[in-house]
């Protein structure tokens, strides 16, 4: 029970609380856009295209979330007899958004009807380009709304006109379109949705909530056959955010072409082909270590590294695709916001950036900011820009200066503690407990937690240190420098997260620790 307490605590809620978010998903608990104009607009033209029988083709996103909605929308309108295509952008080649180049392709395969998903809502000038060309335009976008809205035949969008007042993924936008043209909920439509919840990082409540929720059920209660390709079932929360959509998003990273991200948006599509989704799971995983590989290589250029206590800046060599992963990776380390850049592809005279923050303030520097950026997008912690090269200095300057302005003002991400623990207590019972309080995402991060134990019962390998019982299944370990281990020092802290394994039927119970401190 103390451990339970522990956790109530931790998380400012109370038994009842936790007993509602135990509570399984269900279809009963969304709350739908049933009334919503925008949807209703969107919804109308689709069944019209079907009854006419005329092309539809879908346009979509390089992102898990672009993959699940374009996914979603495809297999329902098949369903409904549609004729139906879809297309993917590169990153490398198109970039994010309609690009008009596509435009006389889709027009000359005889396509009359373009639905935009998890892109559209700032794309004024290819969307009329789009019209000019006799195709009509739906836009399903959860993006953030520019100064004036495209003109489209019809705009779904969660805020437009209040469906939702929290932002959610288009692939949920998506999936109520698909539910009422097939006139039922479908359990694998569902879960793309909810995988998209945790690879769009979104807030993990009402709706999100429940997505999230029922893509681990449905997986885990229909063994979706290519899903099971990549994954051991039954699966994990754990599983979904860092083996499944870590690997779909990989070909959209570092793809060089469409094919690529076509090929991980069939994958979805073609769910009930098992050959198919052998041969493309063996591509996604080649993919996905490729990436893993660029993502330790990438290295920072010298002389292009400003910082102060308070953010950092930088540029490295390597792909573009693979900033917002370098980012995380730096602010992990710094603990500070950051913003790093490589070299545009497409323009060797842009730079192109990911920015990362605990604090919520990223929103307002680029709306602050403007005219420094060719292209810029995101959320209060999370942004994509691109600039001029020329502007990167004037760019570090204002970025920083701005950190060191959250910071001085004493807006310090509000750091929640975390939970002090004993060897003890690594024991399946509190995994259970630890358990109910899942799923963990924005809004309600996996806690922390800490153990301090002597300095001179710890083992050392070469690249870690431990502590362990005497039956070795728990332990707590940290996979840093054991060098940096201060022998003389009475105590040593762990700082991690509890991670649990079987070998041989024996489960290993864990802290695995990402930092430390000692006194």
């Amino acid at each position: 029970m103390a451990f339970l307490t522990d956790l109530l605590e931790h998380f400012g809620i109370t038994w009842q609380d936790l007993r509602a978010r135990r509570a399984p998903g269900s279809f009963a608990s969304l709350k739908r856009p049933a009334s919503d104009s925008g949807f209703v607009t969107v919804l109308d033209r689709l069944k019209k295209a079907i009854a006419c029988k005329e092309k539809i083709v879908i346009y979509g996103d390089y992102d898990v979330d672009g993959l699940t909605a374009t996914a979603i929308l495809k297999r329902a309108l098949d369903s409904c007899g549609a004729e139906v295509g879809f297309f993917i952008p590169s990153r490398y080649v198109e970039g994010y958004g309609l690009h008009v180049s596509r435009l006389p392709q889709f027009h000359e395969k005889g396509y009359r009807l373009l639905v935009l998903v998890d892109n559209g809502i700032v794309a004024n000038d290819a969307i009329l380009e789009a019209k000019r060309l006799g195709m009509d335009v739906l836009v399903v976008d959860h993006h953030e709304v520019g100064s004036e809205l495209p003109v489209a035949d019809g705009i779904f969008h969660q805020r437009i006109n209040g469906f939702l007042d929290y932002n959610c993924s288009a692939a949920s936008l998506c999936y109520f379109l698909a539910a009422e043209l097939l006139g039922r909920d479908d359990p694998y439509l569902a879960f793309l949705a909810g995988i998209a919840v945790f690879s769009d990082v979104m807030p993990l409540l009402e709706n999100n909530l429940v997505f999230a929720k029922l893509a681990l059920m449905f997986l885990n209660d229909h063994r979706f056959q290519n899903i099971a390709t990549l994954l051991s079932l039954p699966a994990s929360y754990d599983d979904l955010s860092f083996t499944l959509i870590p690997t779909l998003n990989a070909p959209g990273r570092i793809g060089g072409d469409s094919l690529s991200t076509n090929w991980a948006c069939q994958f979805l599509v073609r769910m009930e082909d098992r050959a198919y989704a052998r041969d493309k799971a063996a591509f996604l995983r080649e993919m996905n270590s490729k990436r893993k590989e660029l993502v330790r290589q990438a290295a920072f250029l010298e002389g292009q590294e400003l910082s102060t206590a308070g953010g950092y800046c930088g540029i490295y060599a390597g792909l573009s695709g693979l900033s917002g992963l370098v980012a995380n990776r730096e602010m992990r380390k710094r603990h500070v916001p950051v913003a790093v850049f490589c070299q545009d592809e497409k323009s060797p005279d842009c730079l192109v950036g990911s920015l990362r923050s605990t604090l919520p303030f990223l929103s307002d520097f680029l709306k602050t900011q403007s005219t420094l950026f060719k292209h810029a997008g995101g959320h209060a912690k999370a942004c994509g820009v691109t600039i001029d090269k020329r502007d990167y200095l004037k760019f570090a300057t204002l970025f920083l200066s701005r950190c060191e302005k959250e910071r001085l003002e004493g807006k310090e991400a509000k750091e929640v503690g975390a939970i002090p623990i004993a060897l003890e207590d690594l024991c399946q019972e509190n995994f259970d407990v630890l358990k109910d309080f899942e799923p963990f995402g924005e809004g309600f991060p996996s806690p922390t937690f800490e153990m301090t134990v002597d300095t001179a019962s710890l083992s050392y390998g070469k690249s870690y240190f431990q502590v362990q019982d005497s039956s070795r299944h728990r332990r707590a370990i940290c996979f840093l420098d054991p060098g940096k281990v201060v022998r003389e020092k009475e105590r040593t802290t762990f700082v991690g997260r509890l991670t649990t394994d079987s070998y041989n039927g024996q489960k290993t119970f864990t802290l695995m620790a990402d930092d430390f401190f000692q006194d």
